[in-house]
């Protein structure tokens, strides 16, 4: 799915959590059903105000969000959160 900017991005992330994030991961079980969402977008690769748009909040909100992410994952930075999510691991 495009939106009006033309930039491509998935119809998945409303609809739930991916396979994907169903796997566990260290602080997985302290997110919330909003933080799932949120984490989506972060490995899809968005930005805080694409996420913005397509929830319908202020960026502002998406990066606390993403701050409280990282944080329940105990991440230092978004790569680490990554290496978190996608192999499983502190």
């Amino acid at each position: 799915m495009q939106d009006d900017r033309g930039h491509e991005h998935s119809d998945h992330v409303s609809g739930g959590e991916s396979p994907r994030l169903r796997r566990m991961f260290s602080g997985s079980q302290a997110l919330t059903d909003r933080e799932h969402e949120v984490l989506e977008t972060i490995i899809a690769g968005e930005t805080s105000k694409m996420a913005a748009r397509r929830f319908g909040l202020s960026p502002r909100t998406i990066e606390v969000h993403r701050a409280h992410i990282l944080a329940k994952c105990g991440a230092r930075n978004t790569a680490d959160l990554l290496r978190i999510v996608l192999n499983g691991q502190k």
